[in-house]
Formats: C-alpha cells, structure tokens, sequence
C-alpha cells in the first residue's frame, strides 16, 4: 500500500492509523465493551462503554475515525433509553473530537442541567469554552472542576488556561501535578501528559527539558506518535537533522497527519534535501485534497502550512474563514491573521492579530505573525517589538520561520539604523 493510498483511508476513517504492534489498553476497553454488547444489546450503558472506549482509542492512535463509531454507539444508546445520563454526559466530549463545538457546548450545558454536581460536565463545558473563545466561561468551568475533583483531568484543563493567559511557569507546574496524579494503569494518558508539559518547556525555549519530558512519554508509551513529533522537532531545532528526520519518519508511519509530514519536509529542506522535502509537502496538498472531499478536520493545519510554505494560498484563506465561522479563540484568530495576510489583506490581518494576542500568551509563533504582519502595514516599529519578543521567548519556536523571524528583524533594524543615520 503507497503512503498516498493510506492517507486517504486514514482520512476518510476506513482503515486505522496504522496496524497495532501490541494490544493497548485502548484496544482492550473496545473489545471488552463489543464482547459485553454481544451479550447486552439491550442495555444502553454497554454503548457508552463503547463509545468511551473508541474515544480512548481515537487520542491513543491520532485516527479520527474513531469519533464516528463513538457517536454511532452513543446513538444506539439513547436510541435504547433517550433519557440515558451517562450517555447525555459522554456525547460532547464526542462532539468536540467531531469538530462540532456549538453542538458540544450546548450537550455540555444539558447534561449540567440534569447533574450540576458532575465533575465531569464542568470538563467538558471548559473545554467547548475555550475552543469558542469564552475564556470566562472556561476559566469559571475549570475552577469548578478543580474544586469538585482535583486530580489529573482538571490539572491538565486548569494549567492549559494558565498557559493562554501567559503563565507557562504556573502551566508547568500544574502539568507536573497532573503527572503526579496519572495511573500506570493508563499509560497514554500519562505519555499525553507528558507530551503537554514538553511542549510548555518547548515555548520556554527549554529543549533539554522538553526533549526529557517527550523521552519520558515514550518510555511510558512506546511509539507515540505526539511524543514521536515532538521529539523530533526539539532534535531539528538543536541541528539534530538525522535523529529529527527518523523520528518524523515513525511519527508519520503511525498517523500521516499534515503537521507532521509538513514538518518532516521542513527537516529534509534545512538538510538540503530539496527533492525530497517538495515529496513531503505535495504529500500535504495531497492530503487538503483529501480532507476537502471528506470534510476531514485539518483545516487550520493545513491553512498554516499553506501559509508558512506559500502554497494554495486562496484555500488557506478559505479554509481559516472556514474555520472562524465555527470556532474562536485566539489560535483561530491568528490562522485567519496570518492567511489574511498572506493574501494581502494585512488591514485586516492586523485586526485579526490584535485579536490573537489579547490575552497576553506567551507564544513565540503569535508573536512572529504580529510582527511580520505589521511591518507589512507600514509599522516598523511595532514589528521589532513584535519580533524581538518572538526571540526572547523561544529562538527555536519553528525550523522554517524562526529563521525568517532573524532576517526580519535584522532587516528592520538595518533600515532604522540608515534612517537615523540620514537623519543626522
């Protein structure tokens, strides 16, 4: 089978990410559950026990089409008993996997009605909070959580809000307690886990951390695809070109998603491997071809890659559109900012940056788009601060545009240095 061949039907869910090496705890809990409905089909909570198990098993493996057999057998339940709880609890967690956050907040909000002591409810009405924009919403959402059960589900909500309010340190530090609380008994959890507090060194520009954070992930949970990327992208940032190449190169046999093998291209371009970086990234206009018949959610992966690479890009833009039609927060308000920008809408770009950077977040890339975007609105500047702070905070935040963030700005300053030096 060609690589082109199993990104389609990864994408379109006909076939998983890739054939398991070894039975995981995820591919327990489904045969478990299907063995219990062969004897309960009558019963709506052998579903939900189904439906929990592929939602495990679609984060295990990076394959979306687990969502859809989990909203299959979240409808057999309450096709049985439409009043089920746990079923009503269980459905916007599958909805936000779907992509479909209106329809998980307002399940989200249903389900609080029936229990608004449920921990759970809190969790998932954070978590379609956040990917609509209402951080006050989410922040309120977290807190109760916390307080109602503190341990590892609301460590990792309440720290993922820290970070978008610029406190990686404080992220950090929850993150580890979340660690601390994960279970053996589930080690991809613990790898995810582990994976987010790497990725919270990463923003710091800390890649020893960050590589020993992602290392433990694997230890916990051998060929992660999450832990797998992320690795590698701390070994090219350091100039480890072949460590980083081989583990995209796992990472992408695992889950061709476009991130990763965009990112791959870029490690085989900073190598001088032009051929076959231009291999990885017609592999991802392959793939937005795909995700647009299939209606596949990669739309604001593939309107960035677009975008950093200067490819398609009108379907960047209409893809970013796309998305801020249905989803808000800052990281879609940057999306659309960059995308707007690189079809030479930079008034609005700069609206849309603005946007991106209100709640302060400590993000190298937010800080890079700002600043590109408003040197080409005529505002130096404002782009050096932009720029400058891009450095400070994590010099490697990006193979390709860290790069091009140094050459701006050195650009910028050289003209402000024969500005003045007209001046006088």
């Amino acid at each position: 089978m060609t690589l082109r061949t199993a990104v389609l039907l990864v994408l379109v869910g006909v076939l998983a990410a890739v054939p398991a090496a070894a039975s995981t705890p995820a591919d327990q809990a489904v045969a478990a559950a299907e063995q219990r409905l062969g004897q309960q089909q009558d019963r709506p909570d052998a579903y939900v026990e189904l439906a929990t198990a592929f939602m495990k098993k679609s984060r295990e493996s990076g394959d979306p089409g687990y969502y859809a057999r989990a909203a299959a057998a979240l409808d057999r339940a309450l096709a049985v008993d439409p009043n089920d709880y746990p079923a009503l609890r269980v459905r916007p967690w599958v909805l936000l996997g779907q992509h479909d956050f209106r329809g998980a907040l307002a399940a989200a909000e249903c389900a609080h009605e029936l229990e608004p002591g449920d921990w759970w409810n809190y969790g998932t009405l954070a978590d379609a909070a956040i990917e609509l924009g209402d951080y006050d919403r989410a922040l309120d959402a977290a807190q109760r959580m916390v307080d109602l059960r503190p341990g590892l589900p609301a460590y990792t909500r309440a720290a993922f809000l820290r970070s978008l309010f610029g406190d990686r340190a404080g992220a950090v530090e929850i993150l580890g307690l979340a660690v601390a609380a994960a279970s053996p008994q589930d080690p991809e959890t613990l790898a995810w886990t582990l994976v987010h507090l790497g990725h919270e060194h990463f923003a710091l520009g800390d890649l020893a951390a960050a590589a020993a954070a992602y290392s433990r992930a694997l230890a916990a949970f051998p060929d992660y695809y999450l832990a797998l990327g992320a690795l590698g992208r701390v070994r090219a940032a350091a100039g480890r070109l072949d460590e980083a190449t081989a583990l995209y190169r796992r990472a992408v046999e695992q889950i061709p998603a476009p991130d990763l093998v965009g990112a791959l291209g870029d490690v085989y371009a900073a190598a001088g491997h032009a051929d076959e970086a231009e291999r990885q990234y017609a592999l991802v206009d392959y793939m937005g071809d795909v995700a647009d018949a299939t209606r596949s959610s990669y739309g604001r992966q593939l309107a960035l890659f677009y975008c950093d690479h200067d490819r398609r890009l009108p379907t960047a833009l209409r893809l970013s559109e796309q998305e801020a039609a249905t989803r808000g927060g800052i990281y879609t308000d940057d999306a659309l900012a960059w995308a707007l920008h690189k079809n030479g809408r930079t008034t609005e770009a700069v609206r849309a940056t603005h946007r991106a950077l209100r709640l302060g977040t400590e993000d190298a890339l937010l800080e890079y788009h700002a600043g590109v975007i408003v040197a080409g609105a005529g505002r130096p500047r404002r782009a050096v601060r932009h720029l400058r702070r891009t450095l400070a905070l994590n010099p490697y935040f990006d193979l390709r545009q860290a790069a091009l963030a140094r050459a701006t700005l050195a650009s910028l300053d050289d003209h402000d240095r024969m500005a003045l030096g007209e001046t006088q």
